[in-house]
């Protein structure tokens, strides 16, 4: 999946703002596409943010911040070259792109750590993991070393394979499941809902009508 180009077709309605455009000023046409491009995209962003927002619990700022620059989409239409004018609406979040679409995670070397709700001590579904229960911290674990606190492995029968954690007096909990190679995650949609809402053919005609209503107003043309 990659970030979406909103770009700007014309019809025969366009075709005349466009000429008119042309004649009361040089800069008004191309003002013209860049705040109808720039709009649009800024309208798919804010509602796939809305998205995430529904769709996922947000623990850190990076997870919004990705998907805007200052508020607005993360590229916006510039320059007088109408021909090749565009905004852009997406995320630079590789984890997003993931939860897209229907997908498959597999583990770098080996299976996919799951990690459990026993590592989740807060009961604060938006707090981070505390630091002792993320992943890089269990990296330096070593699988059959059951003597340490956290360890690797199946301590007993019936047990699953994973991170474990001794607590209390002699008790155990799993805090990462190690049996799956792979993490199967059903796509959400986050972005492609926001761009057949505000990215179609008849958003970008209305918002471009609007800005070009505007400027031949201030002219006295219409």
């Amino acid at each position: 999946m990659t970030n979406s180009k909103i770009a700007l077709n014309a019809d025969i309605d366009t075709k005349a703002y466009m000429k008119a455009m042309k004649v009361i000023r040089k800069d008004a046409l191309p003002g013209a596409v860049a705040d109808t491009l720039n709009g649009t995209a800024d309208a798919v962003t804010k509602q796939q943010i809305r998205n995430v927002k529904s769709d996922f619990i947000i623990r850190t700022k990076f997870t919004i911040n990705s998907m805007q620059r200052k508020g607005k989409a993360i590229n916006h239409a510039r320059g007088k070259n109408v021909d090749r004018m565009f905004s852009r609406a997406g995320t630079f979040s590789a984890y997003l792109w993931k939860q897209e679409d229907d997908n498959e995670i597999e583990g770098m070397n080996g299976p996919k750590p799951i990690p459990t709700l026993a590592a989740r001590t807060s009961k604060n579904l938006r707090k981070a993991v505390r630091k002792k229960y993320r992943l890089r911290e269990s990296q330096s674990l070593q699988p059959g070393n059951f003597g340490q606190n956290q360890f690797i492995g199946k301590p007993s029968e019936g047990r699953r394979y994973g991170i474990y954690e001794r607590y209390g007096k002699g008790k155990l909990r799993m805090i990462r499941n190690l049996e799956s190679d792979s993490v199967k995650i059903k796509g959400k949609h986050f972005h492609s809902r926001a761009v057949r809402k505000y990215g179609t053919a008849q958003f970008i005609k209305a918002q471009f009508a609007k800005q070009a209503k505007k400027r031949l107003k201030r002219k006295g043309v219409i």
